[in-house]
C-alpha cells in the first residue's frame, strides 16, 4: 500500500528513463528563462533510483534551479547526478552571485526561507543529507544525498 501511495504521489515527469529527461527539461527552462548556460551531467552507470529517491532528488533539483533563477544571476550553472559509494549525489553549482549560508534563518518567515530548510529536512528523513557551500561574488554549490538504495 506505502509503495502505491508514494507511486501515486511521483511527479509526471519520473518515467522509464528516471530523473535524466526531467533534470535536463529543467535545465532547458532555466537556459531559456535566464540565459546562463545550463550543463547536465548523469552518471551513466547509475542504476535506476527508488521511487521515493527519485522524487526527493528532482524536487531538490527543482527548488536548487528556482534559486538559482531568483536569486543567483548566474551565467553558468552544472547540474550532476552521480554514485557516490553507496550514496547518490545530487549537485548543483552555479556562478552567481552567492551568499552568506550561515545568514539562513533556521525557520520560515514572510519573506519566504523555507525552500532550503524543507529541502534539508526531506533530505534528512530519507537518510540523505544537504551540503551547501557559497560565499557573496562566489557563487553556490549545493549538494543533495540520498542513500542509494533506500525508499519506501
Amino acid at each position: 500500500e506505502s509503495r502505491r501511495v508514494v507511486h501515486a504521489l511521483a511527479p509526471e515527469e519520473l518515467d522509464a528513463d528516471g530523473l535524466a529527461s526531467p533534470l535536463r527539461r529543467l535545465a532547458a527552462d532555466l537556459e531559456t528563462a535566464t540565459g546562463a548556460t545550463v550543463t547536465v551531467a548523469i552518471d551513466p552507470q547509475l542504476p535506476r533510483l527508488p521511487i521515493p529517491t527519485e522524487v526527493a532528488l528532482l524536487r531538490a533539483a527543482q527548488g536548487s534551479l528556482a534559486n538559482v533563477r531568483r536569486h543567483s544571476r548566474a551565467s553558468a550553472v552544472t547540474v550532476s547526478l552521480a554514485r557516490d559509494g553507496d550514496r547518490v549525489r545530487l549537485d548543483v553549482v552555479d556562478d552567481g552571485c552567492g551568499f552568506d549560508p550561515g545568514a539562513l534563518v533556521t525557520s520560515p518567515h514572510l519573506e519566504g526561507g523555507y525552500g532550503l530548510i524543507a529541502l534539508r529536512d526531506r533530505l534528512r528523513d530519507l537518510g540523505g543529507g544537504l551540503a551547501i557551500e557559497s560565499e557573496p561574488g562566489r557563487g553556490t554549490a549545493l549538494s543533495a544525498d540520498l542513500p542509494l538504495r533506500g525508499g519506501v
